[in-house]
């Protein structure tokens, strides 16, 4: 046990004093800092953009039409209240050429009771002035109607404008406000995992390309070694995500008000229940990982074999990611799909951590899956320290499938 600690130890310095290692927590750490500001300045530059656009064309040229010029200008103005309307007579040529020299923001041409032409200058993807001027148009013609049946305009306004409130009372789990967070947070599970893994392949591999493993195993047993290694990479992966998370949620509290827009604010408002999941899922996901990675990885000589060792595991934690991506985005979370996948050790970290934010699902479930998480993290662990046991003298090629098992066997037997 006195071997473990200091393996352990030795791991997590090693970790934490690499220069990448470093590097990478500085660059987030100081983007996590400018996160608070960035969105502010951009938000700050692009309305003065809008507002210096506003002043300098702040006119929609309407051209006569059968409908009222009052209410025309009266409806118009509802839905663009800082930009002035004006009707026109001027031909068709004439106004294009205003619109493209900008005195005009836009132009409408109502050339009959239920159509219009939209004239712009720049047709962007996000532009919803069509879209208004048709709710526009639509409440022009409505109250037009209702006038020649003999309603005055007043009584139709009061029709038209009367408000619609609704309130939604949510008696199991709230998606909509969650969503957002948790799908962050899977992200972050998948990067994080995937990153930290590695830390524990590069860790055996180069031990091995400079013949210290072969020091290591005669001073301490395989199984100290290897779950040295994996939690001492773990404990440093989880003091680089706090650091990170720490001086984000300090650079979101001080941060002004209005420096971070609120849509942001919504996407990054994890709450205590699901930092906490998020956490267990993390630690349980990485140690499942990382003892298959660093088993593999035993077998490398060289650095060059780790990609085709540990390809096979990575490829499975992609296919889980992207399987648990394509159910969240179908809305089927708590489906019969979801719900296997949350029981299966490889796939559960990602699937009931999903189900578990997001679905109303029972505790005792993931009380069960974090039980057979746990059991197979054990047994890999012990698998994990047999397959090092072998992988520490071997050179050369990397050995296949069948023939670990083999080696197993017979290091069992003997």
């Amino acid at each position: 046990m006195r071997n473990f600690f200091k393996i352990l130890k030795f791991e997590y310095l090693t970790c934490v004093k690499n220069k990448a290692f470093i590097i990478i927590t500085v660059f987030l750490v100081c983007g996590s800092l400018l996160f608070s500001l960035i969105p502010g300045i951009i938000t700050a530059v692009v309305s003065d953009e809008n507002a210096a656009d506003k002043e300098k064309t702040k006119i929609i040229a309407v051209t006569k039409s059968s409908y009222s010029d009052d209410l025309v200008k009266n409806e118009l103005s509802v839905y663009y209240p800082d930009k002035e309307v004006k009707i026109i007579t001027e031909d068709r040529n004439t106004i294009e050429k205003k619109v493209d020299d900008d005195e005009y923001a836009f132009a409408i041409d109502i050339n009959s009771p239920v159509s219009f032409v939209y004239i712009t200058k720049n047709n962007s993807i996000y532009n919803m002035d069509e879209n208004l001027i048709m709710n526009a148009v639509q409440k022009i013609y409505t109250i037009t109607q209702f006038e020649k049946s003999g309603m005055s305009e007043k009584d139709i306004k009061s029709i038209l404008d009367t408000g619609f409130f609704s309130e939604t009372v949510t008696t199991g789990t709230d998606q909509t406000k969650n969503y957002l967070p948790v799908y962050l947070l899977m992200c972050v599970l998948f990067v994080a995992i995937t990153s930290y893994g590695q830390l524990v392949t590069q860790s055996v591999v180069s031990e091995k390309n400079t013949r210290a493993m072969e020091l290591l195993i005669t001073c301490a047993k395989p199984a100290e070694l290897m779950f040295g290694k994996v939690i001492g990479a773990g404990l440093a992966g989880l003091s680089q995500l706090a650091v990170i998370f720490l001086s984000l949620s300090c650079s979101m509290k001080f941060a002004p008000v209005d420096a971070i827009p609120e849509e942001i604010r919504d996407f990054i408002n994890f709450t205590p229940d699901t930092l906490l999941m998020a956490l267990l899922f993390f630690l349980l996901g990485y140690f499942i990982y990382a003892f298959l990675l660093g088993a593999l990885a035993s077998f490398a000589s060289k650095s060059e074999d780790l990609n085709g060792l540990t390809t096979p595991v990575l490829f499975v934690m992609m296919g889980v990611y992207f399987i648990v991506v394509f159910i969240c985005s179908g809305d089927i979370i708590d489906s019969t799909a979801m719900t296997v996948l949350s029981y299966i050790p490889l796939s559960a970290p990602m699937a009931m951590f999903v189900r578990a934010t997001l679905a109303d699902i029972p505790f005792w479930e993931v009380i069960i899956s974090v039980a057979l998480q746990i059991i197979t993290i054990y047994l890999f662990g012990i698998l994990a320290a047999a397959i090092y046991k072998i992988g520490v003298l071997m050179y050369g090629n990397p050995p296949k499938p069948a023939e670990i098992i083999k080696m197993l066997k017979k290091n069992k037997g003997s």
